[in-house]
């Protein structure tokens, strides 16, 4: 586990790391933060989850996670100076095989998972395996991700505006 300078793990956030695996977390990030004063509800703490063979979390510098889940079977790459809110959720398994005659065993094949640069992620979102979110880009709250998705989107639920290009200024 390598956690650069200046960066803040806070006290009832979790860093889970299991034998064989890996977590970067870069400079000046704050990982977690306390529910008082914070401007949205915050159900949780952060917590990193990465617990099989060879499987890593990285996170760039300069970047908040407030009451966020990252759980990683395979690969969480997040670039720098990213926000995510509260209640969101990276998950690059689906924890269970898809095709099953019986859904208590087995597991499925985990994906990578890319979140550029400088991304804002709203509240209670959640990003499913093999996910690609380009630089700039911004979730908005509530959304359910799954795909792949340029440098300068927006991603919403409203049908309108599920993938639109941010202008340049």
């Amino acid at each position: 586990m390598k956690i650069g300078r200046k960066t803040l793990v806070f006290y009832k956030s979790s860093i889970i790391s299991e034998d064989g695996t890996c977590v970067k977390i870069g400079r000046n990030c704050l990982i977690g933060r306390s529910k008082y004063g914070y401007h949205a509800g915050m159900p949780f703490y952060t917590t990193i989850l990465v617990d099989e063979k060879d499987a890593s979390v990285e996170i760039g510098d300069n970047c908040r996670l407030n009451g966020v889940y990252i759980h990683a079977k395979k690969k969480v790459k997040i670039g720098d100076n990213c926000v995510f809110a509260s209640n969101v959720n990276i998950i690059d398994s689906n924890g269970h095989e898809t095709n099953s005659l019986d859904r208590t065993i087995g597991k499925d094949e985990p994906l990578n998972i890319v979140i550029g640069n400088n991304v804002w992620i709203g509240l209670n979102v959640v990003i499913l395996k093999g996910s690609i979110i380009g630089d700039n880009s911004i979730i908005a709250a509530g959304c359910v991700v799954k795909g792949v998705f340029p440098a300068n989107s927006i991603i919403s639920t409203n049908r309108e505006y599920v993938v639109s290009q941010l202008k340049e200024c």
